[in-house]
């Protein structure tokens, strides 16, 4: 539906939602960089929502599922900061779906993998692709469909190294 075709009072719910579904991926983002914050990461899902990250990541289902993935993640990973950038936003016409797109840049510092083994800095990159529904007046992620394009040791950048060996 074209903007020319909704009220004002529309066209400002429409501008409210898309920074909320906005301000909801800063919010993932953030509680990933916050130690990855299982509670936090699984309360922006729906009951049954689907996390699916390909290249690195890993996948899970339901918010269970997320809250373990992530402490999951917490445990091979020290320190990372997510940068989420370019979000193209499209809500449905009934005002409760929306699909969203973002790019990613994150560096990561991974731990040893062995007692002697030293952290190693990482830099990622890749897309999300996101469905959002709205509950109750809020928005969350029913599904987050991420594709990592790169994931490189620091040291070596991305054109030495495309992927990181080790298994997140």
């Amino acid at each position: 539906m074209s903007n020319t075709n909704l009220s004002v009072e529309q066209r400002v719910a429409r501008l409210e939602d898309i920074e909320a579904i906005k301000q909801l991926k800063s919010k993932y983002a953030r509680n990933l960089d916050n130690g990855f914050d299982a509670d936090r990461v699984a309360a922006l899902f729906t009951d049954n929502g689907l996390w699916s990250i390909k290249g690195v990541g890993g996948t899970a289902q339901g918010k269970d599922g997320i809250r373990n993935h992530c402490r999951n993640l917490s445990s091979s990973i020290e320190w990372a900061q997510h940068h989420i950038a370019s979000p193209l936003v499209n809500i449905a016409s009934d005002g409760i779906h929306a699909e969203a797109t973002f790019y990613l840049l994150c560096l990561v510092t991974m731990r040893g993998t062995t007692n002697d083994a030293q952290p190693e800095a990482v830099v990622l990159s890749g897309k999300y692709s996101d469905k959002l529904v709205k509950i109750a007046g809020e928005w969350y992620f029913d599904e987050i469909n991420g594709d990592i394009e790169q994931s490189s040791p620091w040291t070596d950048g991305w054109v030495k190294s495309r992927f990181v060996k080790e298994a997140w």
